[in-house]
This record gives C-alpha cells, structure tokens and sequence, in this order.
C-alpha cells in the first residue's frame, strides 16, 4: 500500500468516526428534548388536577376507633395511613392517638392523613420476688415497670428473716404498667405467743391432727376423691402455711381419698433444691395415661429436700421445674 493510500484511507476513518459522533450527540439532544417535554407536560397535568381540587379542613381523628377515622375522612375526600403504633394509658387498643396534618389544617382534598394507633394500656407481668430481700424484690418491681405500694411484716416458720415471703398478685400476673404489688416481708422465727400454721401439704393426715390438738385448734377434715395424691395424704389446707392463728380458731385440710386402680403403681420422687441467696418457685408435673396434674407449685428456699409418693398409672413422665426452668426429667414404666 503506498503512502497515498494510507493517508486517504486514514482520512476516510476520520471523517466516519466524526459523523457517527455528530450522530450520536445529536440523538442525545433529541432524547433530552423530548424528555424535558414530557417532563413539563406531567408536571402541568399533575398541577392542573391538584390545583383543581377543592380545599378542605382536616377533621379532628383523636380518640376515633380506625374505622371512624376512616369514614370522617371519606367525607372530605382524604385517605387515611397507619404511621405507626404505641401504648396510650386510657386509650383504647385501635383508638386514634395523634395524627398529621393536625385537625383543622387546610388541606386539598386527595392528600394522605399520617395516624399513630393506641394499643392501649402497656401490659407487664409481675416478676417473681419471694425469696428475694427486700431490696432485691423492691429493684426487680421497679424494673418490671411496676411500683410497690407497701411492704407488711410476718413471722415465717419457713423464710428466712429479711426476705420476701409473699406477694400479692402472684408472680407471672399481668398488670398495667404503673400498677401496685404488696410484699410480706418475713421476721423469721415467731416468738413463743405467736402460732403459725405449719406446712401439711403432702404430709399424713395424723400430722395436722397432733399439732392442731397441741395448739387447741378446731380441725376440719374434708376428703377429695379425684386427689392426684397418694390415699390419705394432705392435699390441700386453710389457712395457708405461715398464717397465724389464735387459739381455738379453725384449721381446714382436705384429704385425698381418690381409691387405687388396680394396675397403680407409686413413684418416690425425691430432690433437693441447691444452696443459695435466692427461693425458687418448684413446679412438679406428671404426666400419665390418666393426663398431665400438676402435683407441687410452690416457692422452696435453698437447700429444702423435696420427698413425695406419687401414684401413677401406666406409662409416667415427671417434670421437675425451677423458675420456668426444667431441672430434671424423669420417664417411668
């Protein structure tokens, strides 16, 4: 190829890449045209339909259930969006609570009206304090969101002095936030002139029978045929343990006397809670082909041995929990 050629071959290459960018920027230019024009023309309609809608007030929402709050905004022709929800002490779950644009703005009509929905008063559950000392429980109340209305005092035959023996409501109730909680706050052992009831549950009826005859007491026995309780053993009683009687006042138990089967058989369960600062509540559960009972629900200090003869029929499965927590499982033929 002579030099001649090259040059007017590179020449002709030139002149092909310029058009092809002259081309190209001018197909640019044309889409940006166009895209600026459609650009305006949506924008005119979109402003020429809002701008001949009609102004209207925004109504006030508060406290209205959604479904009122929502025909109140039909009426002017507004929509309505759920922003958001939040517990509200003495609104109701479903109630309006505050709303954007705020009632009486000037808005045209279309426009979205933003709302944040009640679920009413915050519920907690009451924590579980007894066994704990008195700051202890008081810190756990107050961090439950719950507050502690006042602390009584009682001689405890089982709770050590300074810690909680009771509360009222029971641990795992369910309050508003806010509310209040007893405690009974235990003075340890009672003096000589205070009687206190000893704890009968699942102990022989001829315990209670000795004791209540020591302190002159009037003791009732009533019998329970459907007890998940061996024959004869307490099952339940009233008063509770640790409630002071005068002399001669009453003391209620009730006896199981559910009758044997005869493919029965009895379960010694035995356990011992370990050593430490804080009670537990123990919660012992059984489940045989007769269904699942519950046979003890109660709060245990450190260290307490747990001894029971338990009836069972069939196939058996026994539970032990501490604290909602399963400790031991046990199955048995």
């Amino acid at each position: 190829m002579t030099k001649n050629t090259e040059q007017s071959f590179e020449e002709f290459i030139g002149k092909a890449k310029k058009s092809s960018r002259v081309k190209w920027t001018a197909a640019g230019v044309v889409c940006v045209f166009f895209a600026a024009l459609i650009f305006v023309s949506i924008d005119w309609v979109l402003g020429a339909l809002v701008h001949t809608r009609q102004e209207v007030q925004v109504p006030d929402l508060s406290g209205k259930p959604v479904t009122a709050a929502l025909g109140a905004l039909a009426g002017v022709n507004l929509a309505l969006k759920q922003a958001g929800v939040e517990f509200a002490e003495g609104v109701p779950p479903g109630s309006v609570l505050r709303q954007i644009p705020s009632a009486g703005s000037t808005v045209r009509e279309g426009r979205v009206i933003r709302v944040w929905i009640s679920q009413g008063d915050e519920m907690v559950f009451v924590p579980a304090v007894e066994g704990l000392d008195l700051r202890a429980a008081q810190l756990a109340i107050r961090q439950a969101g719950l507050q502690v209305e006042k602390v009584e005092n009682a001689y405890s035959l089982t709770t050590e002095k300074g810690q909680i023996i009771t509360q009222k409501p029971k641990a795992d109730s369910m309050l508003t936030r806010g509310d209040k909680v007893v405690l009974t706050l235990s003075l340890g052992q009672p003096p000589a002139s205070v009687i206190l009831v000893p704890d009968f549950l699942n102990k022989k009826l001829a315990e209670a029978t000795l004791w209540a005859s020591q302190q002159s007491m009037n003791l009732t026995v009533k019998e329970d045929p459907k007890s998940p309780f061996p024959y004869g053993v307490i099952a339940a009683q009233n008063p509770s343990a640790d409630s002071q009687l005068a002399p001669g006042a009453a003391l209620e138990v009730t006896v199981s006397r559910r009758p044997a089967s005869d493919d029965e058989k009895t379960y010694h369960l035995h356990y011992e809670l370990p050593q430490g600062k804080k009670a537990m509540r123990i919660r012992v559960i059984m489940e045989d082909d007769n269904g699942e009972r519950e046979v003890i629900n109660e709060i245990k200090q450190p260290g307490t041995k747990i001894d029971l003869e338990i009836p069972y029929n069939g196939k058996a499965v026994f539970r032990i929990m501490s604290d909602g927590i399963l400790v031991r499982e046990r199955e048995i033929q």
